[in-house]
């Protein structure tokens, strides 16, 4: 190893130009070789807690966004944290689609195999309405280091014709008397850029609480209209929506809803984050801070920091989204403050947080420089202590620097060469003679390791329905050629905007954007963030104000470390056999039969009881009749416990994302206007001239339905059709997403209830109350959890849900008492395949278990055409070509073929994947169609 070290006035300076896994430096900067063995010691503890660290995940999916009725597409990198490489711990992924009101509308199970898998989600209308959708992917081990580790992508699903409405609206806060006032001023224009004027709506504007407006007004001749409301300080901003109802009849009773984003000035965010995560008193030190406004974007401020002699010490302005640095040399027992000014002349006030002792860590990692520069700074009462500090580096979960520190003289400076650290995310720590964390600090490494994916098309240009030929390379850093595993989209610009601000690639998610907490807004922007200086400044300011660390550093320091969830290397169904008094049955024969798959198996409990059956690939409804058996092959009294999969409840992101027809912008409404111009061609083409909508409105009838007021007379209505799509979701998840106010209240007493609005919920299954049934000793509600819990959609023909007075009259008359409100009361009517009533028990010593089924992959659908093949405007794909299995060969070469379309134009052409070694990449290009 060599250290030059070199004097500068009234400084250390140490620059390591070589540094091995753990090392020792001594002289007047850094500690004495007797710590060797703490530093040894500190290592082998982190490199036994990163040996069970998180997977990273990914999902390349073919679009940034959807229309009802299209096919989500994607493929899944599952690798492991320390390298990247494929991840060995994991077999099984869970893929589910959440809606912005965080019910779970579909969840999949999927294979991984050396770390890949991929598959797709068709988008149905009637299951996947208009609005926003979070995509959310993991695995059971991932579930050990909490929801932050899961990956997350957010989306809109839109439904566009030439007669849906789009709003612009404009907001503007003032005061009148003192009230907070808001002016709304809303244009709404059909697709079409027809103005709808002249039209009586409904307005509604409310908040999770109470409706703040509601009135009726008519919109001017093009289409504007204006209202005033109160806007008091207890409103919700968050959750405040803004209905609009159309009174015209004839229109189906159309409705739309968005969010209303309000900023009011006063009610900014601002945080102030010291680097290394403390501000000490006679130290240089960096603060940095994030402004967020009540929509939770960041805000453009600037602000000067005054001391307690109100004297101006610094300046701060943001540079980019809110984010922002300033220097600052706070004096030993002087307190300081930020302070802003408001558009209404006001000021606000924010106190900066201050350490008069402890250490502070500063970190420069300016714009291609080859090395890092660490300064740590220690109060005089730290520093007379003379005692070693531990400074350790990490990336890539490996501990690529440990040293230990002498703070004796008040600070140390030097150089860290970059070499020493692997690209991506390096987590900089302080550790005090305890080995507690005193600072920490995430920088991030550019080395240009990526994959260098090279995209040729054979042709400068194309035409319609022509046959494309891409050539793709793949090398290193060094040309070398790279064998891997890629996915492949080509998508339409005219319908699809690949841009999109909220858009990752495998780089920037897996090289930083995994690392930071909280929402990334224009996550786009930070991809290649070492070709400009301005984007690399960016990241290293998000790293400052989002950086996590993925766990608490003082979780090493504990003696062992329990994990709840356990990686799932397979799917196998596993279970125990229990007699009357609870107690294991040992060598209890246990059999499992299943028709889909085809399957029978036998098998023995061990000594504990337990059992277990592997080598099984649950498909599509499969289902598995499970029974235990004494030492004659006979069932006996026993009872079978299975482990049923319990998916995890993630939290709900309060913000809601605003829809696709609220003021958008002119590209994505020239997409949407060409797609919808395209669909009706589209039409035309298949079928003629295009005929006036008809809308035809049939009763949905539930064969074998006990409904009294007779089959499909009920304000909602779920038929079989419906059902058949759900597959295995539960009884109470599908009333919330298809119910509208279904949930659970609490009364004025406390107690907890099913509701339907205000109406209390009663159950009825078959024509019978289960409400008869009620035993007592437990909640109600408890008591109908277990309904609802335990029917799914594959058991159940159909639901109809009377909430009106025109449908509950036949239900109040039959299973309510004469003194009770019959508009408080909402009935459920559930009709089973079976058809035997709410009866929930078992046959002793057996069990039916209903898994959830893999979801195997569909191939995407792409046309050849015959040189005589006449563009018609049949073939619209906006999502021309979607390939999630792209392999390279030794020369890091291969070929892709397919087809394009009937609609000229530009296409986005987006590569991504890995080597499976660690190494990832994604490449770009654009392919050109004229007519």
């Amino acid at each position: 190893m060599k250290v030059v070290s070199k004097k500068t006035p009234g400084q250390a300076f140490v620059f390591l130009t070589i540094i091995v896994l753990s090392f020792i430096l001594s002289g007047p900067v850094f500690g004495q070789g007797t710590l060797k063995p703490s530093v040894n010691r500190l290592i082998a503890r982190v490199e036994a807690f990163n040996s069970n660290l998180s997977e990273k995940l990914y999902l390349h999916t073919d679009k940034p966004y959807y229309v009802a009725g299209d096919t989500l597409w994607f493929k899944c990198y599952l690798l492991n944290e320390r390298l990247l490489e494929a991840s060995d711990r994991s077999g099984i992924l869970y893929v589910e689609l959440a809606n912005d009101s965080n019910v779970v509308v579909k969840r999949i199970m999927l294979p991984v195999f050396q770390g890949l898998s991929y598959s797709q989600i068709a988008l149905h209308e009637d299951i996947f309405p208009e609005g926003g959708y979070t995509l959310r992917a993991y695995t059971n081990w991932m579930r050990n280091f909490g929801e932050e580790c899961f990956f997350r992508k957010r989306f809109l699903i839109g439904r566009p014709t030439d007669k849906s409405w789009l709003l612009n609206y404009g907001l503007r806060l003032g005061k009148e008397q003192n009230t907070g006032k808001a002016y709304l001023s809303l244009k709404i224009t059909r697709v079409d850029s027809v103005p709808v004027g002249l039209r009586e709506l409904q307005v509604h504007i409310q908040d999770h609480r109470k409706t703040w407006f509601r009135k009726n007004l008519d919109t001017n001749v093009d289409g504007t209209v204006n209202l005033v409301f109160d806007l008091p300080e207890k409103i919700d901003p968050g959750s405040l929506t803004l209905s609009l109802q159309d009174l015209r009849k004839g229109e189906e009773n159309r409705q739309i809803h968005t969010p209303v984003k309000i900023n009011r000035p006063e009610k900014l965010d601002l945080q102030f984050l010291p680097e290394g995560g403390v501000l000490l008193a006679g130290a240089e030190g960096r603060v940095a801070f994030k402004a967020l406004n009540e929509d939770g974007l960041g805000a453009n401020v600037s602000g000067k920091v005054y001391n307690s002699r109100q004297q101006i010490v610094a300046e701060f302005r943001s540079s980019h989204l809110g984010m922002g640095t300033f220097g600052l040399v706070p004096e030993p027992g002087e307190s300081y403050y930020a302070k802003i000014s408001l558009p209404d002349g006001s000021f606000k006030s924010y106190p900066l947080p201050l350490n008069n002792s402890g250490t502070s860590l500063m970190i420069r990692n300016d714009f291609q420089s080859d090395s890092i520069e660490v300064l740590i700074n220690a109060s005089a009462d730290i520093s007379r202590l003379k005692q070693p500090f531990l400074f350790v580096a990490q990336s890539k979960a490996e501990v690529r620097l440990a040293a230990s520190v002498s703070l004796n003289n008040g600070f140390v400076r030097f150089k860290i060469d970059k070499r020493v650290f692997p690209q991506g995310i390096c987590r900089l720590t302080l550790c005090g003679p305890d080995s507690l964390v005193r600072n920490e600090r995430l920088v991030y490494i550019h080395h240009g390791d990526n994959l260098h994916i090279q995209l040729s098309p054979d042709k400068n240009s194309y035409t319609r329905r022509d046959s494309v030929s891409l050539r793709v390379k793949v090398t290193d850093r060094d040309g070398n050629p790279v064998r891997g595993s890629f996915s492949m989209a080509v998508t339409d610009n005219s319908q699809v905007r690949t841009d999109s601000p909220g858009s990752y690639s495998i780089v920037t998610y897996l090289t930083f954007g995994s690392y930071l907490k909280g929402h990334i807004e224009d996550a786009a922007y930070y991809a290649d963030p070492a070709s400009d200086p301005q984007k690399w400044n960016a990241l290293d300011k998000l790293l400052l104000t989002q950086g996590w660390s993925g766990y608490g550093w003082n979780d090493i320091l504990k003696p062992e470390r329990t994990f709840i969830y356990a990686a799932e290397k397979e799917f196998m169904v596993k279970g125990r056999v229990l007699n009357a008094f609870n107690k294991a049955v040992a060598r209890s024969g246990v059999s499992l039969l299943s028709r889909r798959p085809l399957l029978f198996a036998d098998t023995v409990t061990n000594e504990r009881g337990e059992f277990v059956f592997t080598g099984i690939f649950p498909v599509d409804t499969a289902s598995f009749f499970i029974q235990a058996k004494n030492r004659k092959g006979k069932s006996f009294n026993v009872g079978i416990v299975v482990d049923e999969y319990v998916p995890p409840v993630c939290s709900h992101d309060q913000s809601k994302m605003v829809p696709w027809f609220v003021n958008t912008d002119t590209v994505s409404l020239n997409a949407t206007r060409n797609r919808v111009v395209l669909r009706n061609e589209q039409i035309k083409a298949s079928k003629g001239l295009l005929l006036r909508e008809v809308t035809i409105k049939a009763k949905r009838i539930i064969p074998d339905s006990k409904n009294l007021n007779g089959p499909g007379e009920a304000d909602v209505v779920l038929d079989e059709k419906y059902l058949e799509k759900a597959g295995r979701t539960n009884l109470e998840d599908l009333l919330s997403r298809n119910v509208k106010g279904f949930g659970t209240r609490t009364s004025k007493s406390g107690e907890r209830y099913y509701s339907i609005q205000t109406m209390a919920v009663h159950l009825i299954i078959d024509g019978i109350d289960t409400g008869f049934f009620f035993p007592g000793g437990m909640s109600f509600y408890d008591f109908l959890k277990q309904y609802f819990d335990y029917y799914d959609a594959e058991e159940i023909k159909g639901i109809e849900v009377m909430t009106s007075g025109r449908f509950q009259m036949s239900y109040t008359s039959r299973f309510l008492g004469p003194m009770e409100k019959p508009w408080d009361h909402a009935f459920i009517e559930v009709t089973t395949r079976g058809g035997k009533g709410p009866f929930l028990k078992k046959t002793v010593g057996t069990y039916l278990y209903k898994p959830i089924p893999f979801t195997t992959p569909c191939a995407f659908y792409s046309p050849k055409y015959t040189p005589e093949s006449i563009p018609d405007g049949t073939d619209i794909r906006p999502t021309v070509y979607w390939d999630p299995n792209i392999i390279t060969d030794k020369q890091g070469e291969a070929t892709i073929c397919f087809f394009t379309s009937d609609n000229p134009g530009v296409y986005s052409v987006i590569m991504e994947g890995t080597d499976l070694a660690g190494a990832i990449g994604a490449g770009r290009t654009r392919i050109v169609v004229k007519k």
